[in-house]
């Protein structure tokens, strides 16, 4: 990255799934999952994710797919 824009705070690998990226992805807040970084109050900054589907629904997907789609996350295949 050439530095320029807001600090990147959490960063993924889109070719990973969420259960394999670097750092511990969720969908909420929770007390007892812990903070993955920190910014200052005001401070600009990014954080990529991946969408609701976890990667599964692509662009070649069509409205048959989705209305069929599998989105129970089973991270042994």
């Amino acid at each position: 990255m050439n530095g320029i824009g807001p600090r990147l705070v959490v960063a993924i690998d889109l070719k990973k799934r969420p259960w394999e990226q670097a750092q511990p992805l969720h969908n909420r807040w929770h007390p007892d999952i812990p903070s993955v970084a920190e910014v200052n109050q005001g401070q600009v900054f990014r954080v990529e994710m991946v969408d609701a589907s976890g990667g599964t629904i692509t662009h070649s997907y069509d409205a048959e797919d989705i209305k069929h789609v599998q989105l129970s996350i089973n991270p042994s295949g």
